[in-house]
């Protein structure tokens, strides 16, 4: 399991700060943060804005965890995500 989204996980459905392999962070409020055998899916929403955020593990062995951001017309790609930690 990929360690990053079983972090998620384990906070979730309270809030969540995830840092980019960019250094940007967002805090999402969780509504979803589930595991399909070693594959991980999750939705939250941007506590600062209300945008909407998906995440998913993605590679052969679901070594990454990406995240889309949902903008007018569709989704676009968020980053990496490298980090993440509760909301304190």
């Amino acid at each position: 399991m990929n360690p990053i989204a079983k972090r998620i996980y384990n906070i979730a459905p309270d809030p969540v700060k995830l840092t980019f392999e960019d250094g940007t962070t967002v805090s999402l409020a969780m509504r979803s943060a589930e595991f399909f055998q070693e594959k991980f899916q999750g939705e939250g929403t941007a506590m600062d804005d209300d945008t909407a955020y998906r995440l998913i593990t993605d590679g052969p062995n679901n070594e990454s965890l990406i995240a889309g951001r949902k903008v007018e017309g569709g989704w676009e790609n968020a980053g990496t995500v490298t980090k993440a930690e509760p909301v304190e």
